[in-house]
């Protein structure tokens, strides 16, 4: 039988060159035709990016992890930049987990061209938000936890009387008015809003039905002071 060389059972050998760019592997020659600065600034990225993730976790690790000296000697620097948008709640576990609904709405207080003032209707903050999450798949971070954290940092950082306590209770008052001042915006009822009021309502949860638990917890409002706003609040 005659014989072929280069030829089998699934047809003849293919001994064309390969087009390297379509192999789904990068030819060295690629990274070795970049220019120095393209690689400098590549370099210099990905160390800065390094840098700021490690710090970033660092951080949060000596935020999180019990009071030992390192997170005492830096505090302040710590909870400034924990605070407000990396805070940390635990409240889904014991010993003090949420067992009701918490809602959240907002005023302003409006200087028309005239120079009189207007207080627009009450608008319903996590309204806005539910509204945003029921029915989505991929409800966005901002629209579940923004507000409903920043809710929380303002409770946990005043005292009984409202008071702010300490520099976390002034952050939380900020976080909280920025938050407001953006969902109403700078312009309303065809004026400037030159103020905001938030108020809260907290519904507990019923026990289920088997439970013997005492549901005769009655709903409760919290009403805030009006909070003078600038052109800041609303970026």
């Amino acid at each position: 039988m005659e014989r072929h060389e280069g030829v089998g059972e699934a047809g003849p050998r293919d001994t064309a060159p390969r087009d390297p760019t379509t192999s789904g592997v990068l030819p060295p020659r690629l990274i070795g035709s970049w220019s120095r600065p393209a690689r400098l600034w590549l370099a210099a990225v990905i160390v800065v990016t390094a840098m700021a993730v490690t710090i970033h976790l660092l951080l949060l690790f000596l935020y999180l992890a019990p009071a030992n000296a390192i997170s005492k000697e830096h505090r302040e620097l710590v909870n400034s930049y924990v605070y407000p948008e990396f805070d940390q709640n635990w409240k889904l576990f014991a010993p003090n987990p949420l067992q009701g609904n918490i809602y959240v709405d907002a005023r302003a207080e409006v200087e028309m061209p005239d120079g009189s003032r207007r207080t627009s209707d009450w608008v319903a903050l996590t309204g806005q938000d539910i509204e945003s999450i029921r029915d989505n798949p991929a409800p966005s971070h901002a629209d579940q936890n923004l507000l409903r954290q920043a809710w929380d940092f303002y409770t946990r950082t005043h005292d009984a009387k409202g008071l702010p306590v300490g520099l976390e209770g002034q952050l939380s008052e900020a976080y909280v008015r920025r938050i407001a001042a953006g969902r109403l915006g700078p312009g309303l009822l065809g004026g400037q809003v030159v103020k905001v009021q938030l108020r809260s309502t907290y519904r507990p949860i019923a026990p289920p039905r088997w439970s013997d638990e005492n549901d005769a917890e009655p709903v409760t409002y919290q009403t805030l002071t009006w909070w003078p706003v600038s052109k800041e609040d609303f970026r």
